[in-house]
């Protein structure tokens, strides 16, 4: 199978991400009225990401074959999809729904640094364990409660930073800063310990069921070595997840810097 082909055939039927996409676009939705803004689009990237991987051969590269895609996986639902569907979530909604005391008490006990940081580093590093990668490779129903995980730990992380209830958000920016910092040495410790690990951690990929016959492509014409697949997975845990932490730092100190000093900052 050459890889136009796989492209063309790997395309997976998750009703469960169908399901839950479409419910997540039928909440917006009701959420803004049908009344769409600007923000909508951060939104619907989100959504998008999800589908994509889940559905598209994304999907097969990252549960069967390639652990670099795995890992490009976790870092879109810890990192990116939370981060857009937080930018695009209407802000009149949310501070509607932190009027209840119950959701507020909740809000106010999960957004404090003490939880959100550990949420979102702590479900990267659940899930990078040998033995618990391996458990979910073999059962289906802890694989498919992987991405959810993670996709719920990303939120309540990056909640302090982009909540649509300006209130929820860390202040000062510096202190602000220092969390997404620290997020960025924790990521960068994980990634260096899997890019020069002296074995393979997660043998799964060396020699994986060979569905689609595409193995001898990714060995042979990409030339990806199950070692090589390992350490190109660190370095993307490495550097891109680390850029993502220090981007978001870089933009809040611009935004600080321009605005008036009794302004509040604005996400």
């Amino acid at each position: 199978m050459s890889t136009m082909e796989f492209l063309r055939a790997a395309w997976t039927p998750n009703a469960a991400a169908l399901a839950g996409c479409t419910l997540l676009l039928a909440a917006y939705a009701f959420a803004v009225r049908f009344r769409f803004r600007a923000r909508t689009a951060a939104w619907l990237g989100g959504v998008l990401l999800i589908l994509l991987a889940e559905v598209s051969p994304l999907a097969v590269l990252a549960r069967r074959y390639l652990f670099s895609v795995h890992m490009a996986d976790h870092i879109l639902f810890v990192l990116v999809v939370p981060a857009l569907l937080l930018i695009g979530m209407p802000a009149g909604a949310v501070e509607g729904a932190l009027r209840r005391p119950g959701l507020a008490r909740a809000e106010r006990f999960l957004r404090h640094p003490a939880v959100s940081w550990p949420a979102g580093i702590g479900a990267m590093t659940f899930w990078h364990i040998p033995a618990v990668f391996a458990a979910a490779m073999m059962h289906p129903l802890l694989h498919a409660a992987e991405p959810l995980s993670l996709l719920m730990a990303g939120t309540i992380y990056w909640w302090p930073i982009l909540s649509p209830a300006g209130q929820s958000r860390l202040n000062p920016v510096p202190q602000a800063a220092a969390y997404l910092f620290t997020s960025c040495l924790a990521c960068t410790a994980m990634g260096i310990l899997i890019t020069f690990a002296p074995a393979l951690l997660y043998p799964q990929y060396a020699h994986p069921a060979d569905l689609y016959g595409f193995l001898p492509v990714i060995r042979n014409d990409w030339g990806i070595s199950a070692g090589l697949d390992q350490q190109i997975g660190g370095l993307l845990m490495w550097v891109p997840g680390c850029l993502i932490y220090l981007s978001a730092i870089m933009a809040m100190f611009g935004r600080w810097y321009a605005q008036p000093a009794d302004a509040p900052l604005e996400a």
